[in-house]
């Protein structure tokens, strides 16, 4: 997902509002975002800025988020190209809510004035030339909505003397999650599937996990809980370039099974995350038909040919 925000942009994402909102004079000719869906970040997942045109010797990534922060650094190459990734490691830190990426450029003279430190209590400072200006609290003190500690940081980015230039993308994280297309029998709970082709049931869905991932899917029996076997789901398709108006904010899933895998009988499949397993996945129940009921057509017994009137007995 590649954005270039300018002025307030609001953005629904599932049932959350999500901000996007740039703040100051761009840093770079050109930045892009690379999240798991448009400006949501599933926990665990990767989080990738990259940008253009940073001639100021370095760039700064500063994290505001619930319970969380964190400063990254970046020194572009020749040309001012940078990247920033906030992998896995980190991003399993973060909780739902809303979390600020403060893109930090050191501005012409190539000297950061605005900085921020932690002291050994966890309090963070934000500092102007080592001078402390202001105090946010601890990471712990930080709330879903970080919105309070950013208009700090950019009134003291406003102070004599200052040409730190600074940009900032909101972001919502939330839990890894996954969705069937498919709707539910009201009666039996299972999955409605097209039953047009017998040779292949066909399941998809939507997730917010970046297209990266790899997803699984366990087939287990429904009368006995045994797992079956497993399959790999290696394409996420990514919502950009999607059919307009369809999966347009979601990333998509597909998995197709051939039932001649299983005899008839009532099935669980759960689709997930390969990273964990108690969140990020889903399970519903479906059934594979017996081969004629799928068909419409009515299996009978062999014709055994007799042969007792037959010519052949006669002429023995």
């Amino acid at each position: 997902m590649k954005s270039s925000t300018a002025g307030v942009r609001a953005v629904r994402v599932g049932a959350a509002l999500v901000l996007a909102v740039l703040i100051a004079v761009p840093v770079m000719a050109e930045t892009s975002f690379e999240s798991s869906c448009p400006q949501t970040i599933a926990e665990g997942d990767a989080f990738t800025i990259r940008g253009t045109g940073a001639t100021n010797g370095s760039v700064t990534l500063l994290v505001f988020g619930r319970h969380y922060f964190h400063t990254f650094t970046a020194n572009p190459d020749n040309r001012g190209d940078f990247s920033i990734t906030v992998g896995p490691e980190e991003t399993r830190n973060f909780s739902a809510g809303q979390y600020a990426f403060v893109i930090q450029d050191p501005g012409e003279n190539g000297q950061y004035e605005i900085g921020t430190r932690i002291s050994t209590s966890g309090n963070i400072t934000v500092t102007d030339r080592v001078t402390a200006v202001a105090d946010l609290g601890t990471a712990t003190d930080l709330k879903p909505w970080v919105d309070p500690e950013i208009e700090i940081l950019m009134a003291a980015s406003g102070r004599a003397g200052v040409d730190d230039v600074f940009r900032v993308e909101y972001f919502f994280v939330e839990l890894p999650s996954l969705h069937f297309d498919q709707e539910r029998d009201p009666v039996t709970g299972r999955l409605i599937l097209n039953g047009s082709d017998p040779r292949r049931m066909v399941f998809s869905g939507t997730t917010n996990m970046a297209p990266e991932n790899v997803l699984i899917a366990r087939i287990r029996d429904a009368a006995s809980g045994k797992e079956v076997f497993t399959d790999t789901i290696p394409a996420i398709t990514p919502a950009d370039g999607m059919e307009p108006g369809k999966h347009s904010s979601w990333n998509t899933w597909h998995y197709s099974l051939d039932p001649v895998r299983l005899p008839p009988g009532e099935y669980v499949i759960t689709v997930g995350w390969d990273k964990e397993t108690w969140c990020g996945s889903n399970t519903a129940l479906f059934v594979v038909p017996d081969a004629g009921a799928a068909t419409g057509q009515q299996i009978s017994a062999p014709t055994l040919f007799s042969l007792m009137n037959s010519g052949l007995f006669a002429r023995l």
